[in-house]
């Protein structure tokens, strides 16, 4: 039984691709492709979740429950996918674990694949995501910690992400863990089709039979999912963030006097930052990646 897992990595279409795999898991299984269900849940972001709290017999439960389903419908393929996964790209050791976990359980094979972006846009669409999640950022201190140390990471009193940029350095030392092979597609590729992820679903899909009796079984098709929100409302999600409020619109109205110079300030500091970072992440990331020729 092969299994494959899907890195996102954020804000590279990957929700997108979720609800797609989703919507169509029926036409996938139908193609020997079983995308495991996890309650009503897209994607599968419990699984690194609970990695990261050490909760293995959950992880092992949910990996011998795949294989078992896999094989009673006669598919070749698990395929998980999580943009949370991409804490696996900085504690190898872990996809180690794991690997040995699902190896020891009957997968016979495992593969890894992740979905690369350009790193300034993947910075500005991070910052943007992050106002959602309560986090507090000041653009140009997130900036200077990735031109310094190649990522980034912040967290919650709930969760705790890293956000890789120097693709190649964090990359080849997530190899040096796995024994699986890896591949990545850069974000131009892996959603330049009218269905995201396109080319990645047909290496997934072997058989040529089964993959042309899947593009014609009716597809379900999905529009684009959580774009990047408007300058101004994602630096009044920051402030909400800041104050330790759910801001709505009758807070914002009563308080705007206050808060407009906040929000217009914060703005106005990022548009005296934002060429200069442009221009050394240009610098320091003339190109996605050196290892992977796009």
């Amino acid at each position: 039984m092969k299994l494959v897992i899907h890195i996102g990595l954020h804000k590279t279409g990957t929700t997108s691709f979720q609800n797609f795999l989703h919507f169509n898991r029926e036409a996938f299984l139908n193609a020997g492709v079983l995308y495991p269900k996890m309650g009503e849940h897209e994607s599968h972001w419990v699984i690194p979740n609970q990695i990261i709290r050490n909760n293995w017999s959950y992880v092992e439960d949910f990996m011998k429950t795949s294989l078992a389903t896999a094989k009673k419908a006669n598919v070749k393929t698990v395929f998980i996918s999580s943009e949370d996964f991409e804490v696996f790209l900085f504690e190898g050791y872990l996809a180690s674990k794991f690997e040995k976990l699902s190896l020891n359980l009957g997968y016979s094979k495992i593969y890894w694949v992740c979905v690369l972006r350009n790193q300034w846009d993947y910075f500005n669409s991070i910052y943007s995501e992050m106002s959602k999640n309560k986090v507090c950022l000041n653009y140009a201190t997130a900036g200077e910690e990735i031109l310094n140390f190649g990522e980034i990471s912040m967290g919650t009193n709930v969760y705790r992400w890293r956000f890789a940029f120097d693709y190649d350095i964090i990359i080849q030392r997530f190899l040096d863990y796995i024994n699986g092979s890896f591949s990545a597609y850069s974000f131009e590729q892996f959603t330049s089709s009218d269905i995201i992820g396109r080319d990645f679903i047909e290496k997934l899909i072997e058989d040529d039979l089964s993959l042309k009796i899947f593009w014609s079984s009716g597809l379900h098709h999905v529009d684009k999912s959580n774009i990047r929100g408007k300058d101004e409302t994602v630096e009044i999600d920051y402030l909400s963030n800041f104050l330790g409020i759910n801001m709505n619109k009758e807070i914002f109205e009563e308080n705007k006097n206050t808060f407009l110079p906040i929000i217009h300030n914060r703005l106005g500091m990022i548009d005296l930052v934002k060429e200069d970072l442009n221009k050394r992440f240009k610098e320091k990331f003339p190109q996605i990646s050196i290892k992977f020729n796009f």
